[in-house]
């Protein structure tokens, strides 16, 4: 059977890396004995956003019907709101293409795989949620706390500023007082030009 691998990241930092997606959905492909006939690779959007131009590729290539079956990771790398990926899971439909989730066993082919696809996305959806409610009231209490300040304690007070002043008339760089007075270089430029 032919089929198209589709994987994603978000971001190209914090250790994310694309080649671990294609390699275990090389694998799944291989072990069921399926012909890639293409993959496509976004890097660097959100799994909520929808337009990706290797998702647009492949949905073209759908069109065509150039293959039966996209072959994902996760299903939060194809779609991270329950939405979304209905709307693109009713789009392969429409050309007779399915998806196949390796990380879940997921396969939407069969009324059971679309069920608990439409389940997880809505439950993916929901962690994220909460996680970004726990955030927010982690600053929150962070700043109630700390009497309404949040973030890295600043080695900044008049003193040094002054200092930062003077160093930089006797012509002292950006990064030197910056490393001199254990501020940021951001810090240092807006004490120069206050």
């Amino acid at each position: 059977m032919k089929v198209a691998i589709y994987t994603r990241i978000s971001t190209n930092h914090l250790n994310q890396d694309i080649d671990r997606q294609i390699h275990e959905c090389r694998r799944y492909c291989e072990s069921m004995g399926y012909e890639i006939v293409n993959e496509y690779l976004d890097k660097g959007f959100a799994r909520t956003t929808r337009n990706r131009p290797a998702l647009d590729e492949l949905i073209k290539d759908a069109r065509q019907r150039k293959f039966k079956l996209v072959i994902s990771d996760e299903l939060s790398r194809f779609a991270g709101t329950p939405v979304l990926l209905l709307n693109l899971l009713d789009e392969l439909k429409r050309f007779n293409v399915h998806l196949v989730s390796v990380k879940e066993s997921i396969d939407t082919s069969t009324p059971l795989g679309e069920m608990v696809s439409t389940m997880i996305a809505a439950i993916s959806k929901m962690e994220l949620f909460n996680l970004s409610h726990r955030i927010k009231s982690g600053i929150s209490n962070a700043k109630r706390k700390n009497g309404g300040t949040w973030g890295r304690p600043t080695n900044l007070n008049t003193q040094v500023e002054m200092q930062i002043r003077q160093k930089r008339k006797e012509g002292w760089g950006i990064r030197k007082l910056s490393k001199h007075f254990h501020v940021g270089q951001s810090t240092v430029r807006k004490v120069i030009t206050a």
